[in-house]
């Protein structure tokens, strides 16, 4: 009777442990699938601030002292970085994607399952209401926010200086987390970022994962198909509900990241990019994000299941 709760607490913790490393081997997974994809899109939606630099090489695009918005498709990205970088280009950053992931993506994903089990058992096994199950994908996505931002300005200024000749700011993720430190801008920016990146986060986490869990709760029970069909069925749904929401915000958040000095908010980038480019400036690259933000979150949904059954 004695070893009873040592027990139960060493399989807490062994659930506990469950959950964070298969969010955070699905989350690095699917970002190394995605990796090319993240590198047009994260391109396509700075254009607007890249084709401003004298030495871009978006600046091929344009005749001597005529700097003049211009649209670049996705194929020409894909052609620039070929030329310009080699295949190799399309992994731009992804050392910085990889820690992300291992701890954003962690506390994301895996503390979404920990909150949602803890409440179940609070309630005696009892099925989450929705309200409830949206709740913990908030709360998930609002304590990752703080990993995600560091690691965010590393990749994203690393995709953009990389088209930016002469001036590297970061040689790897290591470097980049050791100036950041020092930075004495880095609190200010830092508190300009946060907004767009918490919206995004805590968006995601609720279109994405709070879906797929509402489905498999409410749908699962009434569907006769396999468990493999299920999670194929559901995280294609919810995966075309996190697109749908997604697009803007990660705009947002990437032109903040990669141009601070121009942006003092969301709500300055929010304005100023309806001005400068019209509202289509906010979905620049958005069939790109649409691709990249739906194959990520299906293959994350997808690969925890399966790793979390087999664990």
């Amino acid at each position: 009777m004695e070893k009873r709760p040592a027990i139960a607490t060493e399989k807490k913790l062994t659930s506990i442990s469950r959950h964070l490393f298969c969010a955070g081997f699905s989350a690095s997974f699917a970002s190394g699938v995605t990796a090319p994809l993240d590198v047009i899109r994260i391109r396509r939606q700075l254009f607007g601030e890249l084709n401003s630099a004298a030495n871009s090489v978006f600046c091929y695009y344009q005749t001597p002292g005529n700097q003049a918005a211009i649209n670049v498709s996705g194929l020409d990205i894909v052609k620039r970085t070929v030329r310009y970088e080699g295949l190799q280009g399309f992994w731009t950053g992804y050392s910085s994607e990889a820690f992300r992931q291992w701890t954003y993506g962690v506390a994301r994903i895996g503390l979404h399952r920990v909150f949602t089990g803890r409440m179940s058992e609070l309630k005696n096994g009892a099925a989450l209401t929705i309200t409830e199950v949206i709740g913990c994908a908030a709360a998930a996505g609002a304590v990752a926010v703080p990993f995600q931002i560091p690691f965010d300005k590393i990749k994203v200024r690393q995709i953009k200086d990389t088209w930016c000749q002469g001036f590297p700011r970061y040689r790897n993720v290591f470097h980049g987390l050791s100036i950041l430190r020092t930075c004495p801008q880095f609190v200010t920016d830092f508190n300009k970022v946060l907004p767009a990146a918490m919206a995004r986060t805590v968006v995601n986490n609720v279109a994405g994962i709070a879906t797929f869990d509402l489905m498999k709760q409410k749908v699962g029970p009434e569907l006769e198909a396999s468990h493999a069909t299920k999670t194929l069925l559901f995280s294609a749904v919810s995966s075309c509900c996190v697109t749908l929401c997604m697009a803007p915000l990660d705009s947002l958040r990437n032109r903040i990241i990669a141009a601070p000095t121009r942006y003092t908010g969301l709500t300055m980038a929010f304005f100023k990019i309806l001005k400068d480019e019209g509202p289509l400036g906010l979905y620049r690259g958005a069939g790109v994000t649409a691709g990249a933000n739906w194959i990520h979150n299906f293959i994350i949904l997808n690969t925890f299941e399966h790793v979390g059954n087999a664990w």
